[in-house]
């Protein structure tokens, strides 16, 4: 079995690729270690590659106007992230950093695009995927929104 055929199924980018498919993108991946505190990527930079993350423990984090860190989420074993430029072209949004000995898979966004240009099927079934959970968020963020306005709205 292929490690990272497996790590690539947990991902909802991927769940819906067939064997074969996986494989190809599993040729793709680079190995990529991180010593604790090492700073992978920073607000503003270029981006070039989605991540997973092996195993270890990474800080996603932004920064307010006054310039404070604000810790967004921490990631393991099996957890994603750097998908957001390849999408829409910007960007970084937030920095990562390793909180302890790390080791991600590192995915180019090239090499996406070549396999997508070869294999329209696999494309489709790509942002077929990533529309579902991004509609998903959507909904999720909406319900969030209303609750907080019902609940300024009883308090205020």
């Amino acid at each position: 079995m292929n490690p990272k055929v497996e790590s690539l199924k947990k991902i909802y980018l991927f769940q819906k690729l067939n064997q074969d498919e996986l494989l190809h993108i599993a040729e793709k991946i680079q190995d990529v270690h991180l010593p604790p505190r090492h700073v992978l990527y920073d607000i503003g930079e270029e981006a070039g590659s989605m991540f997973i993350v092996k195993y270890g423990t990474l800080q996603i984090s932004t920064a307010t106007s006054q310039g404070d860190d604000v810790n967004l989420i921490n990631l393991g074993e099996g957890d994603h992230f750097g998908e957001l430029p390849f999408f829409d072209g910007d960007k970084r949004s937030a920095k990562v950093e390793a909180l302890e000995n790390s080791e991600l898979y590192e995915l180019k966004y090239s090499d996406l695009n070549d396999m997508f240009s070869k294999n329209r099927e696999m494309e489709l079934k790509f942002y077929k995927e990533v529309t579902h959970y991004y509609i998903k968020r959507l909904r999720k963020l909406t319900n969030d929104l209303a609750y907080a306005r019902e609940l300024r709205r009883r308090f205020a």
